[in-house]
């Protein structure tokens, strides 16, 4: 009998103990991750792997745990993370969004030879304005008449070449006449012009002259004067006629620039510069139009040199002029109420003139 209560003394002492060395063991495991994570704590995870059916297994802080993502994640990606609860299982609210998968580029025919052009095209001049320079004077005689010399301007813009492509779609639309595109240089190049110089029966005249051969600027003959139209030879030859580079660069910097400048002669001996800039859609801070800019640069018998710079927008115009000597200014400024009066008459408010020498 004092066995048995022995033995039995043993067992709940041996039971006891082991009690207390499982509370102990217990006692010191770690916390679970979410315990040491507080609602709203910002963390960057990693993805490690996609599983099946949109899971992936993701790292926060040494954890790994498996989870829900959007479609575009990958291995590898840095996700950012905000950990809303533990309960009844970690979860969190996703910042990010997957990258946009990278695709190769590929830049057309068309894009590569204007790459090819811009080449040439000398770096400390790549934002300067379009040039366009007047081989002949605009009139034979020197003139006062406004129209005139209005008309003059606007043909010496117009067939320059710099809007030869506008034109083009303007003569298919049937808006323009195809003459017009033998005026200007690219025109001249054509395969329909080689072709009336070289004694085929004239094509200028016809108003059903194919449009490939106006494509001067796109695909030109050889430099030994071929008309060979495969498409397919030559892959080596140059995208723009060199004949043609002139006018390619000038419609490149225009487009950069919104800025033109003609150079050439009014009439015999009569030099000027002209300048434009265009704002195009631009608009001001408060959504305003932005003004439309000219000016002009020549040297007078009698006023000497003179610079005009002119503002319109919605009809209403701004004019400064610069001369280098006081009696010059006196004189420009005596005739103010005339040329109020005369751009009144034509529909523009003058709604500033100043008259300045070089040193204002």
């Amino acid at each position: 009998m004092d066995n048995i209560t022995l033995q039995a003394q043993i067992l709940t002492v041996r039971s006891s103990v082991d009690a207390a060395l499982t509370t102990a063991q217990q006692d010191k495991q770690p916390p679970p991750p979410q315990a040491r994570w507080s609602p709203g704590d910002q963390m960057s995870a990693r993805v490690e792997a996609s599983l099946p059916g949109g899971r992936f297994h993701v790292r926060v802080d040494d954890v790994l745990l498996e989870m829900n993502l959007p479609d575009g994640f990958k291995a590898g990606d840095r996700i950012a993370l905000q950990f809303v609860s533990a309960d009844p299982r970690p979860s969190f609210v996703l910042n990010s969004q997957p990258e946009p998968q990278r695709q190769d580029v590929q830049l057309s025919t068309a894009g590569r030879a204007l790459g090819e052009i811009l080449k040439s095209v000398e770096p400390d001049k790549s934002n300067a304005p379009a040039t366009v320079k007047g081989p002949i004077p605009l009139l034979l005689a020197p003139s006062a008449d406004a129209l005139q010399l209005a008309a003059s301007l606007s043909k010496a813009l117009s067939t320059s070449g710099v809007f030869y492509e506008s034109h083009q779609s303007q003569w298919v639309l049937g808006e323009r006449p195809v003459a017009d595109l033998f005026n200007e240089p690219q025109g001249k190049l054509s395969l329909a012009l080689r072709g009336e110089q070289s004694g085929q029966p004239g094509r200028i005249a016809s108003t059903a002259v194919d449009q490939s051969s106006f494509s001067s600027s796109v695909k030109l003959v050889d430099g030994g004067g071929s008309t060979n139209l495969d498409r397919t030879s030559a892959p080596s030859a140059p995208p723009v006629h060199q004949d043609a580079l002139p006018q390619v660069r000038s419609q490149l910097h225009a487009l950069e620039t919104q800025q033109l400048v003609w150079q050439g002669q009014l009439w015999p001996g009569q030099e000027m510069e002209w300048s434009i800039h265009d704002p195009g859609e631009e608009r001001g801070p408060a959504g305003e139009a932005q003004p439309w800019f000219t000016q002009l640069r020549l040297r007078l018998p009698q006023l000497g040199t003179l610079t005009a710079d002119l503002a319109l927008v919605d009809g209403a115009l701004r004019i400064r002029l610069n001369v280098a000597s006081e009696s010059a200014q006196n004189r420009i400024s005596a005739g103010h109420e005339a040329l109020a009066s005369a751009l009144s008459a034509a529909g523009i408010d003058l709604i500033s003139f100043k008259v300045a020498g070089d040193g204002d």
